[in-house]
């Protein structure tokens, strides 16, 4: 798994399924790239104990959920800079409906980098210059980082989790009213126009 090393063999102990279309939810746990023998890139993706590889590359998976629910993968990206006011290597909200959130273990134009699920992320521990994580399914990855970079990274992702939930609610508050809004009937004037004027009379 490219600069992964596992505990246990995934690929061995987990069914393998081809599929050719695939939308991140809430179940995916990490999604990396996988080349074939013929060189084409896939996208490996472990959700509780299967892995799948899906005929997609990583970035392009991530842009067709987007796509799927309305946004895009460079909307995505501009947000979350925008938001954590961060230049590279951005947590993306993939799917802001079931609070997905993805993170990147390094530059995402790298063939190795692993997009995390931070929910699905137990607990890390250092091991020498390395980073042992514990995933929510029960197996652990050692990742070739040092524990402080790959916690920053998880941080900024529930960062970003929290910080737009959070701006998405207040968005809404500005429809609240501190008392029950009055009731008026719109009715056409004589020059043709409809009376509503009366909605600034009321400020």
């Amino acid at each position: 798994m490219y600069g992964v090393t596992t505990y246990i063999s995934l690929i061995k102990e987990w069914s393998i399924i081809i599929i050719k279309n695939f939308f991140i939810d809430k179940k995916v746990i990490l999604v990396m790239g996988e080349y074939d023998q013929n060189g084409k890139l896939f996208s490996r993706i472990i959700v509780e104990k299967t892995t799948l590889l899906v005929d997609r590359p990583p970035l392009h998976l991530l842009d067709d959920t987007l796509k799927y629910i309305g946004f895009d993968l460079r909307g995505a990206i501009a947000g979350a800079k925008y938001i954590l006011n961060k230049t590279v290597m951005c947590p993306i909200i993939v799917n802001p409906y079931q609070s997905v959130c993805l993170f990147p273990s390094k530059s995402p134009q790298k063939q190795d980098c692993i997009w995390f699920n931070p929910d699905h992320i137990v607990k890390t521990k250092a091991i020498g210059n390395k980073t042992e994580v514990e995933l929510s399914n029960g197996h652990f990855m050692l990742f070739d980082a040092k524990l402080t970079s790959f916690n920053s990274k998880l941080q900024k992702a529930n960062q970003l989790k929290r910080l737009s939930k959070e701006r998405g609610i207040q968005a809404s508050s500005l429809l609240l009213y501190l008392e029950p809004p009055k009731k008026h009937q719109f009715l056409e004037k004589k020059s043709g126009k409809y009376n509503f004027d009366i909605l600034e009379e009321e400020k």
